[in-house]
């Protein structure tokens, strides 16, 4: 609900799920949404620094935090969002991510600002390439994530581009639009095959799935959903995961349940 109101306060427009600190973009500390929602007052949640210039070390975690999953790794597990789980329940997807604090730079731009948000949940986003350009790309995620690569221009130039800019007015069906996932990678829809053997059908392997009964071969369980009208549902992993044959790499978004949508530009059927 604080995502939905921050969209309608900025006239319809939707925030990056982030911008890589180390661009030039006019954000010193990059940009990550989970903190925005609350440095700007849509929601309430602890930060894990609690002074400028802080370090890694002197992260606090608390479990009243709201982006954090009850089911989710323990944040002694450690930083989530690599780029090599190999199905929904491994657990990279499962473990917490702070967006700026993971991105190189050194020390991190979260502890050096001072103020990093924890969470469990990303963005229905995608990183900005030009398979996600609007409106002629078939891989237009609600959200983009600004990291720098995959594009011809400049990042400047990227976050003003047009085909990248999201807004309220292209969720023709909210009650079918995906706007939060469970994962941890920011990245989570610009998937390849699984590289483990056991679970070669697998095209989403960084959505987190962590609740219920794991499949028989261990790769797939549960996950929960949040759409543009404000409901949530649990889903199973196992027909987001599963490629159809002919269809192509990463289309088992594409090939999903009807009533669920991931794409902008499946609302049309």
């Amino acid at each position: 609900m604080a995502l939905i109101q921050y969209i309608n306060a900025n006239k319809g427009h939707h925030p990056p799920s982030q911008i890589k600190t180390d661009l030039a973009s006019g954000y010193k500390y990059g940009w990550w949404w989970p903190t925005e929602l609350v440095r700007q007052g849509y929601i309430k949640a602890p930060s894990v620094y609690g002074a400028p210039n802080s370090t890694i070390a002197d992260r606090k975690f608390s479990r009243t935090n709201v982006f954090r999953c009850p089911e989710g790794n323990d944040e002694e597990d450690g930083q989530g969002g690599g780029t090599t789980p190999i199905a929904p329940t491994d657990p990279m997807n499962n473990k917490f991510n702070i967006g700026n604090d993971s991105d190189g730079s050194s020390p991190p731009s979260a502890a050096t600002e001072g103020i990093g948000v924890a969470s469990w949940y990303q963005l229905n986003s995608r990183s900005q390439q030009s398979s996600s350009l609007w409106p002629d790309s078939l891989k237009c995620c609600p959200f983009v994530w600004f990291d720098g690569a995959n594009l011809t221009t400049v990042i400047s130039d990227a976050l003003h581009h047009a085909g990248l800019q999201r807004t309220s007015s292209m969720i023709r069906k909210p009650a079918e639009m995906v706007m939060i996932v469970e994962a941890s990678n920011g990245n989570w829809v610009d998937q390849k095959q699984s590289t483990d053997p056991r679970y070669s059908y697998i095209y989403t392997k960084r959505i987190g799935g962590r609740h219920g009964k794991k499949t028989a071969d261990g790769g797939n369980a549960f996950t929960n959903l949040a759409f543009f009208d404000g409901h949530v549902g649990l889903y199973p992993t196992l027909p987001i995961s599963l490629h159809q044959k002919g269809s192509g790499n990463d289309n088992a978004l594409v090939d999903f349940y009807q009533e669920t949508i991931f794409y902008l530009l499946r609302q049309k059927q």
